[in-house]
């Protein structure tokens, strides 16, 4: 069974390149603390400025483990504010699917 995190976000007109920024930045701490990096992508159709960032993870153990080792690395909540304010507000949103059923 995994796991899959996805962080939507709808962004305010023009800051897509500090929003993206911000992720590359928070991607290099992940990867240099061993944890899982975040895709980013937005979708073809839909809201203007919908942006998800997606990460899969084996288990809900290793999805909650690394979400609390995140909370330890030095500037990453810095980043998270960052992000934060390129969103419009109320149209933050995480979901969490199990992407694959027992048999």
């Amino acid at each position: 069974m995994s796991y899959r995190h996805q962080v939507l976000r709808n962004l305010k007109f023009g800051t897509l390149p500090r929003f993206v920024q911000a992720q590359k930045d928070k991607n290099a701490l992940l990867s240099e603390h061993g944890l899982t990096p975040y895709a980013i992508w937005s979708p073809a159709f839909g809201g203007l400025h919908h942006l998800v960032l997606e990460a899969s993870f084996a288990s809900m153990a290793d999805f909650e483990k690394e979400h609390q080792a995140q909370k330890t690395i030095p500037g990453y909540a810095e980043l998270n504010a960052t992000q934060l304010e390129c969103v419009l507000p109320g149209t933050a949103s995480d979901a969490l699917q199990r992407v694959t059923l027992p048999v």
